[in-house]
């Protein structure tokens, strides 16, 4: 299932997921995400079918709930997806579990990059 076959429920899931690398428990992810609990279970078992997330049991507070996470892929990268023109994005070696949108070093990186192109 590709982005473009999501539903705007299923995108905000995954969004919501990828932004929480350590995993997001299933019930409060239907609180965060304003769906109630079943709507939120048909979204994650879409996601799950399509190898999009994984699910796994666990108890909270004596209730039985799920760890949701972005499921680990085997798949082989393209190593020119890793490149930024002549340079390696840096995100390829960084062992921080950061968000992209407020990453120093990420940022930094991009404004050595354009700040050379204007030399």
């Amino acid at each position: 299932m590709t982005a473009s076959q999501m539903s705007d429920h299923e995108i905000a899931a995954l969004a919501h997921i990828r932004a929480n690398p350590e995993g997001v428990l299933q019930s409060e992810l239907w609180k965060d995400l304003g769906l109630d609990s079943r709507a939120c279970s048909r979204v994650l078992k879409k996601l799950e079918t399509g190898g999009h997330i994984e699910r796994v049991e666990c108890r909270r507070d004596g209730t039985r709930t799920y760890l949701v996470k972005i499921a680990k892929k085997d798949e082989t990268i393209d190593p020119m997806l890793l490149m930024a023109g002549e340079t390696i994005v840096p995100c390829v070696a960084c062992e921080e579990e950061c968000n992209v949108e407020h990453c120093k070093m990420l940022e930094d990186w991009v404004y050595e990059l354009v700040f050379s192109e204007m030399e």
